[in-house]
């Protein structure tokens, strides 16, 4: 008999309970639930397993000095004694992360894909008295911008927590549509839930009642940031609004519209925008909200200007979030490319400032999105495994992904129609999140071809050559702005055009020695969504068909270009 013994009735905490008892059960063990008033029982039962759930503050209060333990960010720990095991948390959400991770450890459960809960015929277990686990970063999760699918989403969410995420970005406009649907969820794993991203014209749309008069139409007549304290104040006292209304709400995070400024109008554009979430975070201060504010600083139309902080004084009350668009995510940051170069110049200055003033700055990343990366989707398993230690060597605080869905086009709608990105994007997410959380990438990657047996040599190699294949397409998205390489239609023929058909006909080279007579007749039953009803080996399979096609359409369409 498995007794789970909690000390507090948080929710996060019950839920923990909750998901304990049922993975117990499922792994096929009897379990009870108790309050801490078992433990003054003066005899356990020699049967019994206990798992106690207690937060860090109240076990060290427990114990003497010498067993006390000391855990960084929303880690967690196990100490076993006898038939004792404590799983202990800086907070109710890490107690959640324990209790998972003990079901992984001591079960075998694996939450790999969506919707998939398994368990594996061994477990691994743990040998140790003590067992301490730490994030790598201390924000870690996903920017949704326009995805109004609400199931989709609260899948995220559950499976996200159990591979270790604790953060959700939503833009207001989505958070208006789909909160109904997802707060319970939010609220019951203790996760940190941020709002912003490219909203402003939204909160000026409700605040004017329609009328757009004033919103922002582009740079030339945005007036916002610099002069127009009036409507700030308006948005102000609407985002606070919006926070009293959602407990949930950790943080704002609002950015300017996505148009590039012009140099013209670049002087003191950053100042005033940081100025703006300054006053932000004070008002949210004064209606006593515990909520953090931050700023983008971001190469919206590749500009520079929007990016780098030159003279620009870093906020002392509002934190950092740095996003550079247009990376080549065939090469690392360190890369001697003349806009990388300057790009991580600039990140090592923000942090720099940032650290000087005791804020934080998160890295927000592309590695789900289908729009920068396009439909010829990259597996990204060294870049990213590559990428968050070089973020944490910098001394980066986080990592967010975005994850964006493919972008429908008329020339290729018929392959686009059942393209299954939710799944394509998935083993992206997968790695970050698991390496992000401080899990090493060798057994993240193990765990992730376990399920391919005697082909997961030759799975995992197909998909690394992939990597090497594919996501060099990313470098073009500079050279070709705002086209990509499956925008051809949009680009004339220029000096790119020969290098860019030469790495398409490699790939499809490559990509047509592979046999895929095992998944054609199912090919008439798959759609966008429904890859739960195959399995993973198929879905990559899958995978390979649309890339094969899509990569041999866009081989023609430049192919055209250089006759």
């Amino acid at each position: 008999m498995h007794k789970i013994i909690y000390f507090q009735n948080h929710e996060t905490i019950l839920f923990a309970v909750e998901e304990l008892k049922r993975l117990i059960e499922k792994a096929g063990y009897k379990s009870s639930v108790h309050d801490q008033s078992v433990l003054t029982e003066t005899e356990a039962n020699e049967n019994d397993f206990r798992v106690i759930l207690i937060t860090t503050t109240q076990y060290c209060a427990m114990v003497s000095k010498e067993n006390k333990v000391n855990i960084n960010s929303d880690g967690f720990a196990f100490v076993s004694s006898g038939k004792d095991l404590w799983i202990i948390g800086n907070e109710p959400r890490s107690i959640l992360y324990g209790a998972y991770m003990y079901c992984r450890k001591f079960f075998g459960y694996q939450w790999i894909h969506l919707d998939r809960e398994e368990i594996l015929e061994q477990s691994q277990g743990i040998n140790l008295d003590l067992f301490i686990h730490e994030p790598m970063f201390g924000r870690r999760g996903n920017i949704f911008e326009t995805i109004d699918e609400p199931g989709y989403i609260n899948s995220i969410i559950d499976w996200g927590v159990k591979n270790g995420q604790n953060e959700f970005f939503f833009t207001f406009f989505l958070w208006d549509e789909i909160k109904s649907y997802i707060v319970s969820g939010l609220k019951k794993r203790g996760v940190q839930v941020t709002l912003g991203g490219h909203s402003l014209r939204y909160l000026l749309d409700i605040i004017q009642k329609g009328n757009k008069k004033n919103s922002l139409e582009n740079y030339e007549n945005l007036q916002f940031f610099a002069e127009n304290i009036a409507l700030q104040d308006e948005v102000i006292n609407k985002i606070i609004s919006i926070c009293k209304e959602n407990e949930v709400i950790s943080r704002i995070s609002l950015w300017p519209e996505d148009v590039g400024i012009e140099e013209k109008n670049a002087d003191g554009f950053l100042l005033n925008y940081i100025r703006f979430t300054e006053r932000l975070k004070s008002s949210l201060n004064i209606s006593n909200l515990a909520v953090e504010v931050e700023y983008i600083v971001y190469n919206a139309g590749l500009s520079w200007d929007m990016l780098e902080r030159k003279e620009t004084k870093v906020s002392d009350t509002a934190d950092v979030l740095y996003a550079y668009w247009g990376r080549d995510y065939s090469n690392s940051i360190h890369a001697s490319e003349p806009n990388q170069v300057r790009a991580f110049q600039t990140l090592e200055d923000w942090s720099t400032q940032t650290s000087m003033k005791g804020r934080s700055l998160t890295v927000l990343e592309y590695y789900s999105d289908h729009f920068m990366l396009s439909e010829l989707f990259p597996p990204l398993l060294t870049r990213i495994a590559s990428d968050l230690h070089d973020y944490k060597q910098l001394q980066i605080q986080g990592v967010l992904n975005l994850i964006v869905p493919v972008h429908q086009k008329q020339t290729n709608h018929k392959v686009s129609a059942n393209y299954p990105w939710q799944w394509i994007h998935h083993l992206n997410n997968y790695l970050y999140s698991r390496v992000a959380w401080g899990e090493k990438y060798e057994v993240v990657l193990e765990e992730y071809f376990a399920v391919f047996k005697e082909e997961k040599e030759a799975f995992q190699q197909m998909l690394l050559d992939l990597e090497n294949l594919i996501s060099p397409y990313s470098k073009w998205n500079i050279p070709l702005f705002p086209a990509r390489v499956v925008d051809s239609e949009k680009v004339d023929k220029s000096a790119s055009s020969l290098q860019i058909l030469t790495e398409l006909k490699a790939a499809d080279s490559y990509l047509s020695a592979i046999e895929l007579s095992d998944i054609e007749p199912l090919i008439a039953i798959q759609t966008k969504d429904n890859y739960s009803s195959f399995t993973p080996r198929e879905m990559t399979l899958f995978y390979i068909y649309y890339l094969r096609l899509i990569n041999k359409n866009y081989s023609e369409e430049w192919g055209s270009k250089v006759q």
